[in-house]
């Protein structure tokens, strides 16, 4: 169990003194460029400070939960500062707080929050256990691409994964599965494929439960460095074709075949078989791709499964609004095109049942 950190001393210093942290996880695919003004702005426009503020300003800092910090060298002054490692969101509420006494009038109260308790740690390393525990095995997690920019910082900084299991008590695969995907979209980033130009938005779990398949992995030819998890080998063209799948391109007009995370499944079915993946690869449909990687029964069986309940959702919506619905000519084309088409679905059908002797 990592050392308690509230057994350190803690001092009482200035807001005014303390910067914040380029290092800080959470500025992860943020555009953050790494300066102070920086990284305050993205935080009030990302991580919603109102709360924390208006509660600072009521209730005061509770001193149970200082901010922890160290004194190094900050690459934007080139100077020693004192860098908040831990509460960046609470020192961007408090320098929210003091700089609008309009919005915060009561002098008394700003002023209360002018110094705030601090642990002040000589290095980063002294609390690598600590904010490992706190917020991947502990009980204020940051978010999977949070933790995964902070694991793979801790590989750069020479640990390996056993090491960093063992600082921060995890005792799962999360360590290794977060390195991993980061690693991964660091050699996508290498190729300008990058969260910005997604289609519908970069989400790190996509790539992470993708990654989790094996029929994924070996179609990406991908290999792992052993002892610190991150990527030896990838082939580049299968990771931006992947990355297509998962993410779209805004640059290349493309869209993601996954339209939701419960599809990702699918798609690693898909890249486990090489005729379903030749599919995909010429069409883009990722349902038809699917339905050559499971028996023709079941897919049978599924296809009729859906007509029907569609069928039935769209009686049971007409039933349910008749008096609330425009008809449109859209819909009174529609009607007629599918009632043109119901004979033939009716000859379909008596096909298949002649054919499978139902």
């Amino acid at each position: 169990m990592p050392k308690k950190i509230s057994q350190i001393p803690v001092i009482p210093l200035p807001v005014g003194q303390l910067c914040f942290d380029p290092e800080n996880p959470r500025l992860a695919n943020t555009g953050c460029t790494g300066t102070q003004a920086s990284i305050l702005q993205v935080m009030e426009d990302n991580f919603d400070l109102q709360p924390i503020a208006d509660s600072l300003y009521a209730s005061g800092f509770f001193p149970e939960e200082p901010l922890v910090a160290v004194n190094e060298k900050l690459p934007e002054t080139r100077r020693i500062e004192t860098v908040v490692v831990e509460g960046n969101r609470r020192l961007a509420a408090l320098r929210s707080v003091l700089s609008k006494p309009d919005k915060y009038p009561d002098a008394k109260k700003r002023n209360a929050l002018a110094n705030v308790p601090v642990i002040l740690r000589p290095t980063r390393d002294e609390l690598l256990p600590f904010l490992g525990f706190r917020h991947i095995t502990g009980v204020k997690g940051w978010g999977s691409a949070q933790m995964a920019r902070y694991a793979v910082s801790l590989v750069e900084a020479g640990k390996s994964i056993d090491e960093i299991c063992h600082l921060i008590g995890d005792t799962t695969q999360k360590i290794r599965r977060l390195i991993r995907t980061e690693s991964l979209a660091q050699e996508a980033a290498k190729q300008d494929l990058t969260p910005e130009d997604t289609a519908k938005g970069f989400f790190f779990s996509y790539l992470l439960t993708a990654t989790d398949s094996s029929a994924t992995q070996k179609y990406l030819r991908l290999k792992l460095d052993e002892k610190k998890g991150t990527v030896k080998q990838v082939d580049r063209e299968h990771l931006a074709q992947l990355w297509q799948w998962l993410y779209g391109s805004q640059n290349l007009g493309t869209t993601p075949v996954i339209p939701e995370s419960r599809y990702i499944g699918r798609l690693s079915a898909v890249l486990g078989d090489e005729k379903a993946r030749t599919e995909l690869i010429q069409t883009g449909d990722l349902s038809k791709a699917h339905a050559l990687t499971i028996p023709r029964e079941q897919y049978i069986a599924e296809t009729l499964g859906e007509i029907r309940a569609k069928l039935q959702d769209l009686a049971g919506v007409v039933i349910a609004e008749a008096g609330e619905i425009k008809v449109t000519t859209a819909i009174k084309d529609e009607f007629e095109r599918a009632c043109s088409e119901v004979v033939k679905v009716h000859k379909l059908l008596e096909q298949i049942r002649k054919t499978l002797k139902l």
